[in-house]
């Protein structure tokens, strides 16, 4: 396996195919018609820390139910477009079917209605919004009990809401693979900059190719990946090099668009690697903040400092936040909510990192326990969340947004 977050879901998806044909055989003892009710302490239960803390006048919010998608899925993409609605482009869904469907969600009725279909179904993707208001799709993966790579990629035109070719990742760069951080990022001249597990590259909307920039100047063979476009138009690049999923320390890197090649930074503070990776997420003041989560530890917290090249620990989550993403708010604080607890189920709970204060608040919980959804600001301030496993293996189509108090 190449990574540990690819070798847990890859493991689990095979248990659960496994366990189909294991589920009617005779036993004698249970009645495989009926359904088990779940307990508490149950697998299916979503599980949540006892007695948060509660929440201070910063970090309280609503968590509110909205119309629901027209397919249930998770690791999928939610990309929001110029004109205000919200891209939902493939995924996985019941039985991990690989999706080429995609929606729109109007947050003017809070509702979700059909768009056209990718070229290529995929889950795991990478999404990006152009400079012109298309969005390019890229690399992932299909057939989720294995885990195919796809190198191919297609742009989605909001004008007439179709999918189109375009060219093909470079076959160098190695598979593209983004939950549960993204792995590509706008550049200010307009092209995408894709971090793949092998090489880098860029894309250009002009000529719809991609090509190879300069080699990493550690990674290889990589994953747990993050990409962060820095305020000084340099770009960050994290993730673990190891071929056998046994990485103990993470590889930095910063990779200069104007000459196409990468230069170490950092290291990060902690002596390993999470299971899950990390998230990656920008600040106000042009710091990064990372969140990493693994089976057996809490959530790892770290910040970046630019100016500085060097990462410093600050406050610790109250909960391992497994495979959810994190939207900064614009208030300068960052909501995650959700994660994969123990059996594979979601979490309902949610917190915000101040960063003012460099310490985690308890935010309130969402509607519904989930992990590998999406978590999208909107210009309302609000964060729309949408799908994700809600109880493993089964994706919803369940959808809410939060609202800051």
């Amino acid at each position: 396996m190449k990574s540990q977050l690819r070798k847990h879901r890859w493991f689990s998806r095979m248990v659960f195919a496994l366990s189909l044909g294991l589920l009617f055989l005779p036993t004698g003892c249970a009645n495989p018609s009926t359904p088990a009710t779940p307990s508490a302490s149950s697998p299916s239960a979503p599980t949540a820390p006892s007695a948060p803390p509660a929440p201070s006048p910063a970090a309280a919010g609503n968590f509110t139910a909205v119309g629901n998608m027209t397919t249930a899925r998770a690791d999928h993409t939610a990309t929001l477009l110029r004109n205000g609605k919200v891209l939902i482009a493939g995924g996985e869904g019941d039985g991990f079917q690989d999706l080429a469907s995609a929606e729109l969600y109007d947050p003017s009725t809070r509702t979700f209605a059909p768009t056209g279909s990718m070229i290529m179904p995929r889950y795991a993707h990478s999404a990006t919004l152009l400079a012109d208001g298309r969005v390019l799709i890229a690399g992932g993966r299909q057939d989720g009990t294995r885990g195919t790579s796809v190198f191919t990629a297609e742009i989605y035109d909001p004008s007439t809401g179709a999918f189109t070719a375009t060219g093909e990742l470079a076959s160098i760069g190695g598979e593209v693979y983004a939950p549960p951080a993204g792995v590509t990022t706008l550049l200010p001249d307009g092209r995408v900059f894709v971090a793949a597990s092998n090489n880098a590259e860029i894309y250009d909307p002009q000529s719809g190719t991609f090509t190879a920039t300069g080699p990493y100047a550690d990674l290889s063979d990589a994953y747990g990946i993050t990409v962060t476009l820095l305020t000084n138009g340099k770009v960050l690049v994290t993730g673990c090099s190891d071929a056998y999923g046994s990485c103990s320390v993470g590889a930095t890197e910063l990779f200069d668009p104007q000459s196409g090649t990468f230069g170490v930074t950092g290291p990060m503070m902690a002596k390993y690697f999470p299971d899950y990776g990390y998230t990656a997420t920008l600040l106000t003041d042009g710091r990064v903040l990372f969140l990493g989560s693994g089976d057996y530890d809490f959530a790892d917290a770290e910040v970046y400092d630019p100016a500085a090249g060097t990462f410093a620990s600050t406050g610790s989550a109250s909960e391992n936040h497994q495979i959810a993403p994190a939207s900064r708010l614009t208030d300068g604080t960052v909501l995650i909510a959700g994660g994969q607890v123990p059996g594979g189920d979601g979490s309902a709970y949610a917190e915000l990192y101040v960063p003012t204060t460099g310490t985690f608040e308890f935010a309130g919980w969402m509607t519904a326990a989930r992990h590998s959804h999406t978590a999208t600001p909107l210009p309302d301030d609000t964060v729309l969340i949408t799908g994700g496993y809600i109880g493993w293996p089964n994706p919803g189509s369940n959808a809410e947004v939060y609202q800051p108090r």
